[in-house]
């Protein structure tokens, strides 16, 4: 497969992290693509691995209290002709109403990832291995977790 495309692929798997969209996500990826976290040093936060349906569904439920979570790619490397690796950054956005009484900049977060991909023939990615910020991660969830209270909490009024 071209380094132009895989690139161009990389690209389009970044881009659809932004708005959380299960549907550009799921177009990119083979049926059978499965979605694996690491490191294991992140057990029991780290979470299982995620089929198309079931990742489809942890988008949709973190769009609940993110309004987006640009990736942004700090290095592309293209393994021709089926293996990509991404080193990155994300910055999620929580909604207002999912950050209650906290102020903006208390929601602050950076973290940093690292994807590898791999390709099948069809140019669909089958196989997604995600390295998480391990530090970076438990201060996301907490965050998330606040977030989703902030909501309920929201929500009851």
């Amino acid at each position: 497969m071209a380094t132009e495309f895989l690139l161009s692929l990389a690209t389009a798997f970044l881009d659809a992290f932004t708005n959380l969209s299960a549907e550009d996500h799921i177009a990119l990826r083979a049926p059978n693509c499965i979605h694996n976290f690491a490191p294991s040093s992140l057990a029991p936060h780290l979470p299982p691995p995620k089929d198309n349906q079931t990742f489809a569904i942890h988008l949709t439920r973190m769009q609940s209290i993110l309004a987006h979570f640009p990736v942004t790619p700090k290095e592309i490397f293209v393994s021709a002709p089926s293996q990509i690796v991404i080193w990155a950054t994300g910055v999620p956005e929580f909604k207002a109403e999912a950050r209650g009484e906290k102020g903006p900049e208390e929601w602050e977060y950076v973290g940093e990832y690292c994807f590898v991909l791999g390709v099948n023939g069809e140019g669909k990615i089958e196989r997604i291995l995600e390295f998480l910020d391990s530090k970076a991660t438990m201060k996301l969830i907490s965050l998330m977790e606040e977030a989703k209270k902030n909501l309920a909490a929201s929500q009851e009024i």
